[in-house]
């Protein structure tokens, strides 16, 4: 990939002739790797043409080129520290570099995360989180996706401002300009993703029985409510049950292997929207490791007022700071809650 462009040229302007060049081939590498998965392993999945795995699949090629944008920075700082013959192939060499690993992670997320997704007669796809698209979930968005899209956010940023301060210090205030503006698009679009999906979800409520799906990155435990019992002095009991869906497991995570569940916060609500934690927990601690196909119960008591009504159970992770700027999880910012039925 010969580059024309010399010192002459603005740097961007020099940068974006060889790096735009090269997403065209970085693109259609890609895209025909995940054509020969396609090809070689059809019919498999023949369930994923539809509008919706199809557009899952657009998403991930938006985001491995949003990663490709990262190439950027070290080019314009390559320009500015290296002499002209080293940065052409460097910049070569790092392009070749990111490729391979985009190709390699295309290659593990297909294998890993997608494959074993997509069953004969029924599409269940979802770019890892082996959850069936009907099932409620604590997210409203691929678990995966959204760690791995806040990683990339918070690593762009850094980037960014690293490199407006670099190139402010160094007396560049075009490129520092420059960085500053790709942060901010950078921290604009992922606000608007992580609104927008907070936007579209709903409240729900789910009958006794039903579960609510929590997922853990490569596997899910569902909880549901099998018994409530009202006492004459205002003590409210409920059973809860915990159960690991062995169906949503990672084909590389060994059948026997126990797995914490995340710490987990759980509240009565009332009609009026007050809330009432568990005066005591009886049973199995909801933090108890569990083996695929397993469950276990834990009886949570309240202590309510007599005219409490409409009650509702929420059960969701303890809120940590990172949750409330993951997309699509139930913790992030003006996000709706899935709630068990009483």
């Amino acid at each position: 990939m010969n580059d024309p462009a010399n010192r002459t040229n603005p740097p961007l302007a020099t940068a974006a002739h060889f790096w735009e060049r090269g997403r065209i081939l970085y693109t259609a590498i890609l895209a025909f790797i995940l054509l020969l998965w396609f090809v070689l392993t059809w019919p498999h999945f023949r369930p994923a043409m539809n509008l919706r795995d199809l557009g899952a699949f657009a998403v991930l090629g938006l985001l491995a080129n949003v990663c490709y944008c990262a190439a950027y920075p070290a080019d314009l700082a390559m320009q500015r520290l290296l002499p002209q013959i080293y940065w052409r192939r460097f910049r070569q060499i790092l392009w070749v570099l990111g490729t391979l690993l985009a190709m390699l992670f295309e290659n593990y997320w297909i294998a890993d995360e997608i494959y074993d997704d997509v069953k004969q007669g029924a599409s269940q796809l979802s770019l890892g989180t082996n959850t069936p698209a009907h099932l409620a979930s604590n997210m409203n968005f691929p678990a995966p996706l959204a760690v791995v899209g806040f990683l990339s956010a918070i690593g762009i940023l850094f980037l960014a401002v690293a490199a407006a301060l670099i190139f402010w210090f160094a007396r560049k205030p075009k490129f520092a300009r420059l960085s500053a503006r790709t942060g901010a698009l950078v921290a604009a679009v992922y606000v608007a993703l992580l609104f927008g999906f907070s936007a579209s979800s709903r409240e729900t409520a789910l009958a006794r029985g039903q579960e609510k799906y929590f997922c853990e990155i490569d596997c899910h435990f569902a909880y549901s409510v099998v018994e409530v019992n009202a006492q004459p002095d205002g003590r409210y009991l409920v059973t809860l049950r915990t159960r690991f869906d062995e169906t949503t497991t990672s084909p590389s995570r060994p059948k026997d292997a126990t797995l914490a569940p995340s710490p987990r916060e759980v509240r009565l609500i009332d009609s009026a929207g007050h809330e009432y934690a568990p005066t005591t927990m009886q049973g199995t601690p909801l933090t108890t490791p569990i083996k695929p196909a397993d469950s276990y119960t834990t009886k949570l008591e309240f202590n309510l007022p007599k005219d409490a009504t409409g009650l509702r159970l929420l059960i969701n992770t303890i809120p940590a700071w990172p949750d409330k700027l993951v997309i699509g999880d139930e913790n992030s910012l003006l996000h709706k809650k899935t709630y068990l039925s009483l």
